[in-house]
């Protein structure tokens, strides 16, 4: 598995609500997508950089404003000015280190950040995206880390040919949709982190080699991160739940209680995870030691057959005049003999006991 890069924290020290990015160094350039929807119709715009944005919201549609790169901090400043954005709000949108929260501005807005997460099958890494959503009234705003795969493309394309129910419901459903979407996301990555592990098992009982043991510490580590970044969302939306906000309607409410128990889900399939790494460790360390043992056998009884035959040796090899096997015309032959005799016997008696 490769290395991960480190991120550096660039705003540390500076006042509150700096815009400053935080994260992996990226060189694309930020894509704008303005939606809007009801029942009948569905409209679809870019806005390179939000440079001809307007705001004009319509009280019978719903409005998606979709910010696809948060490295360039003009693009929030200017999102952040047309829907009059509090400056913490875009100082967190721009930290992609920022820990899974909700937080309500005013009653008018509710913000809410969390992580998405993929499974990179060449390096075997799980990797992880920095989601924000800002939930108005009749809009939605997100905002998500530059990649070549568009994550809401299942929700786009739902709107597109309008099937379900998400052109039928308001902001606050678009919004849960987002949320599910991620979710649901998370149990593709246990699938495959379920796969790699029963891979590593297989080459474990196989043949033991120190690659296994690397790889077992190294998705024990995957399996530490998301769980880091899983807890914190599930005590998020109980809490987004419990509150009863404004912006949200009862029906949606009870979607989130879904979205709550798929989260404790993925938490407890993930704990039984960490404990299988852990069988895995011992299995691997078991594997290596009977490894070792069964070397160490094959050495002892090497080393047992050859103590008789040096002390044969030995004493003919002294070469003393009155050893009368010296004289004897087959004494070479009957030496010979005698510890082959010693050999076969030994293998026979390690033989029936299992020894060999």
């Amino acid at each position: 598995m490769s290395k991960k890069a480190k991120i550096k924290n660039t705003n540390l020290g500076t006042s509150p609500g700096t815009l400053t990015y935080v994260g992996k160094e990226v060189n694309f350039e930020t894509k704008v997508y303005w939606t809007e929807y009801n029942v009948e119709e569905y409209k679809t715009y870019c806005f390179p950089k939000l440079l001809d944005f307007k705001l004009d919201l319509a009280p019978d549609k719903t409005y998606w404003l979709n910010i696809d790169g948060i490295h360039e901090p003009q693009v929030i400043e200017t999102v952040g000015k047309v829907f009059d954005l509090h400056p913490l709000v875009m100082e967190d949108i721009l930290n992609t280190q920022q820990k899974p929260k909700f937080e309500y501005y005013d009653e008018k807005q509710l913000f809410i950040t969390f992580k998405m997460l993929e499974y990179n099958p060449y390096t075997r890494e799980v990797e992880v995206e920095h989601l924000s959503f800002i939930l108005g009234n009749g809009y939605v705003i997100s905002f998500q880390e530059e990649r070549v795969r568009d994550i809401f493309e299942p929700v786009i394309q739902r709107l597109k040919t309008s099937a379900g129910k998400t052109r039928k419901n308001g902001a606050d459903y678009l919004l849960y949709s987002l949320m599910d979407l991620v979710v649901d996301n998370y149990f593709v990555v246990l699938e495959e982190v379920a796969e790699n592990m029963e891979r590593l098992e297989e080459d474990i009982l196989k043949n033991i080699k120190q690659k296994s043991m690397t790889e077992i510490y190294s998705l024990k580590r995957e399996l530490t991160l998301m769980r880091k970044v899983i807890f914190p969302l599930r005590e998020m939306i109980s809490n987004l739940i419990r509150e009863e906000a404004p912006l949200i309607t009862p029906n949606t409410a009870l979607y989130l209680r879904d979205v709550h128990d798929h989260v404790t889900q993925v938490l407890e399939t993930l704990d039984s995870y960490r404990e299988l790494v852990a069988s895995l460790m011992d299995l691997n360390l078991s594997q290596a030691s009977n490894r070792m043992n069964n070397v160490m056998k094959v050495l002892t009884v090497i080393s047992v057959i050859f103590m008789p035959l040096t002390f044969v040796a030995g004493i003919y090899g002294m070469n003393f005049d009155n050893m009368p096997e010296l004289h004897w015309k087959n004494g070479y032959y009957y030496v010979w003999g005698i510890m082959l005799s010693m050999v076969i016997g030994m293998l026979y008696y390690f033989r029936r006991k299992d020894w060999l």
